[in-house]
């Protein structure tokens, strides 16, 4: 039944609202320009939403309901969801909120046994829904000029934030950062997030799961899904709460209680779950896991138009316990044959400041194909002149190589439209040297999950 979530042929909004800026406006407008199934706003008070005939009530509607989004206030979503057991309905968004979350214990419950005795699954209260880039199923309630949607990708993003799921759904947007699914948890009424994993984990669109958890339902459950999908695919996690006054917040957020940070993190470590410290590290971990290969060894090449950048690189990949390639003598004779003499041919490669396309194109065939290098850092400045545009293609042809890489460009707009476009090929880049080193951390990091796994 929770596939019925993201690729339901019928689709009814409870609440919908004539008013642009209200929460049921918001979610009919994305409904209407993203979703290609039937589309019935209920209000009592209308005839007509956005074009779209309205229906005073859900039993009012004719066809069968797939799916229903609650967009009411707290006091009558009981009687919302008994008309949907009644018309039969068998999945539920409540983005209303004001019940565990605000110390309403008791109407959450009631909900609940409302879903059970109606056989309903529910997602929410006190979220924000879904979307989908492959179904157009979007029932996030923000107006499309304030969030952008990511175009279709490899990452599932599980939340219990619903805010934080919109900045970062807008961020990978921006990125140019590809995406399968998101949802938004709110209380956890019924669909958690072992429910959500275990379906993510088969679901052959999402190479990677993401997840921003404050508090887990049932730990046992959660350790055992874990460790089957980190089998298949990796699963990036940022726990919140994680001090005294994080916990007392997420109580407030979503009427959870957080536990012990400590325990969270043994449990990740044992399950194979890679963590983030924070939000620029689940962006960058998950993008990198999307869509590069495991790294088989820590041995990595640096190349670079900047000294001072491989500097810092190589600073980095001491603190991730990564090493520079030695590589190997003939890979040395060809890449002293390709720069100029006042170049010095060693890892980390600088091809120095008056470098070009072809001289990069040159080199990182060299260090590609030797068989020291387990995976390349490769750090493109391209404020210098001498840099041309064909570097995205010399960039693009490095996927045929086979070996994880990732790339570091950093700037404004001239230099975040490249990389923009690169993300857009499915490959990673990063605005700095160390975020880029960090990022072939993880892949060497799930590599080690793995491994250990087959021994197990």
């Amino acid at each position: 039944m929770i596939e019925k979530f993201f690729n339901p042929k019928s689709i009814a909004v409870i609440g919908a609202s004539r008013t642009p800026g209200k929460v049921g406006y918001a979610i009919l407008e994305n409904l209407k320009k993203s979703f290609s199934g039937k589309i019935y706003p209920i209000n009592p008070f209308a005839t007509e939403i956005l074009g779209l005939k309205a229906y005073s009530s859900l039993k009012d509607i004719p066809e069968k309901v797939d799916l229903a989004i609650i967009a009411v206030k707290a006091e009558i979503v009981k009687e919302a969801l008994k008309d949907c057991g009644e018309k039969g309905v068998k999945n539920v968004i409540i983005i209303s909120s004001g019940f565990k979350e605000a110390g309403n214990v008791k109407e959450e419950e009631e909900i609940k046994k409302i879903a059970k005795k109606y056989g309903i699954r529910i997602i929410g209260p006190n979220c924000i829904g879904v979307f989908d880039a492959y179904t157009g199923i979007d029932t996030l309630f923000s107006e499309q000029k304030r969030v952008k949607k990511p175009r279709k990708g490899y990452v599932g993003f599980i939340s219990q934030s619903g805010a934080l799921g919109l900045m970062l759904i807008d961020t990978y947007a921006e990125l140019g950062v590809g995406l399968s699914k998101f949802v938004s948890l709110g209380n956890k009424a019924d669909v958690d997030e072992i429910e959500l994993l275990k379906f993510f984990g088969k679901d052959p669109s999402i190479r990677v799961v993401s997840m921003y958890l404050e508090s887990v339902s049932n730990g046992k459950a959660f350790m055992k899904i874990a460790k089957e999908v980190v089998k298949k695919k990796p699963v990036v996690c940022l726990k919140a709460g994680r001090t005294e006054k994080g916990k007392k917040a997420v109580l407030s957020h979503t009427g959870s209680i957080a536990g012990s940070y400590e325990v969270y993190k043994a449990v990740f470590k044992q399950c194979g779950i890679i963590e983030a410290n924070d939000i620029e590290e689940l962006i960058d971990f998950t993008k990198v896991l999307a869509c590069q290969p495991t790294l088989k060894g820590n041995r990595i090449a640096i190349v670079t138009n900047g000294g001072g950048c491989g500097i810092i690189a190589s600073d980095q990949a001491e603190a991730e316990n990564m090493k520079l390639a030695e590589f190997e003598k003939s890979t040395l004779k060809k890449i002293k044959q390709i720069l100029p003499p006042y170049a010095v041919a060693s890892n980390p490669v600088d091809l120095t400041g008056d470098a070009n396309s072809e001289r990069y194109k040159a080199v990182l065939e060299a260090v590609f194909k030797d068989r020291n290098v387990d995976g390349v850092c490769i750090i493109c400045l391209t404020q210098l002149a001498p840099l041309d545009e064909n570097i995205i293609n010399v960039l693009e042809e490095c996927k045929f190589y086979a070996k994880p890489f990732v790339v570091c460009i950093g700037g404004s707009k001239y230099s975040v439209e490249i990389a923009k476009h690169l993300e857009m090929q499915g490959i990673p880049v990063y605005p700095t040297p160390h975020r880029a080193i960090k990022a072939l951390r993880v892949l060497y990091e799930y590599g080690n999950v793995l491994k250990r796994i087959k021994k197990e």
